[in-house]
């Protein structure tokens, strides 16, 4: 996964998101990363028509490719995952109720 830097301007460009079966899934939204590697583990995704849910996703298994951001998790996972205020800081506890989320639907392969 590419640095913060390079996300953060994939967000500028209000990047698609897309799951592992190639349909978009919404448009990237913030960009959380881990105190201590200093890499992205999580974004939200605007979904719906007007982008008004946003929800977290796991950057597991994620990959950019062509200027987009491939996520390995579909979009009814994506919706499903616990609900946090996107602009809140992702605090140790939660990150571990994410991560165990999305662990246990482990990462599709991504074409």
């Amino acid at each position: 996964m590419q640095g913060h830097g390079y996300l953060n301007a994939l967000k500028n460009a209000k990047t698609a998101v897309y799951g592992p079966d190639s349909h978009k899934i919404g448009i990237l939204g913030n960009i959380y990363m881990d105190r201590g590697s200093g890499d992205a583990d999580f974004v939200t995704v605007h979904l719906g028509l007007f982008g008004s849910e946003e929800c977290v996703v796991s950057l597991v298994g994620a990959e950019i490719s062509k200027g987009h951001l491939h996520v390995a998790f579909p979009k009814d996972v994506i919706k499903h995952a616990p609900n946090i205020d996107p602009l809140a800081e992702l605090d140790d506890e939660t990150k571990k109720n994410l991560d165990e989320y999305y662990a246990h639907f482990g990462p599709e392969p991504l074409d």
